[in-house]
């Protein structure tokens, strides 16, 4: 819904997107889906999402929720904390830039469940590394550190405070 939303703010110059406490994010919230596993599978894999692009609907809103951060107008930067694992990655993976901490740790985690990262990462992940590079990471769930994720072209930044960095970024950006 965020990223639809902010589709058409015209007074919007950049997006930072992080995540609050110990973890940018750490993937599906499995307890939710599984309180009602038909009714929020259904919800996540429904095409259209709602949120697409007019004439460019097509993703569910699994695939939107990291794909949409691409549509917008304007630079979309992630910070990222603690851990940043499946869906998270994903999510970090649609924007146009990512800063880390030091020892962040990212991690394609779905090949661990037997799933495919189909949010986004067989778009996003190939171009950011090498393909032997995405394709090692995809089906391993290897963690990387974010100093490691920046040396292979995962994060754009890494900062002992990747927030500040994201700010003094944006405003660059925008003058």
């Amino acid at each position: 819904q965020t990223a639809a939303d902010l589709r058409n703010d015209r007074s919007l110059r950049a997006v930072i997107i992080r995540g609050e406490g110990r973890a940018f994010c750490t993937g599906l919230d499995v307890k939710a889906v599984l309180s009602n596993p038909h009714q929020q599978t259904q919800r996540l894999l429904e095409r259209p999402s709602g949120y697409g692009v007019p004439g460019n609907d097509i993703g569910n809103l699994a695939q939107d929720v990291s794909y949409l951060w691409r549509e917008l107008p304007v630079p979309v930067i992630c910070v990222l904390q603690g851990m940043c694992y499946g869906a998270g990655l994903q999510i970090a993976l649609g924007a146009d830039f990512r800063y880390a901490t030091p020892d962040c740790k990212l991690s394609i985690m779905e090949s661990k469940w037997g799933l495919v990262p189909d949010m986004s990462a067989a778009i996003t992940l190939r171009e950011l590394v090498r393909i032997d590079v995405a394709k090692e990471l995809t089906m391993t769930g290897r963690v990387v550190s974010g100093e490691e994720a920046a040396l292979i072209g995962l994060v754009t930044k890494v900062a002992e405070d990747p927030l500040q960095e994201a700010q003094a970024f944006a405003k660059e950006l925008v003058q």
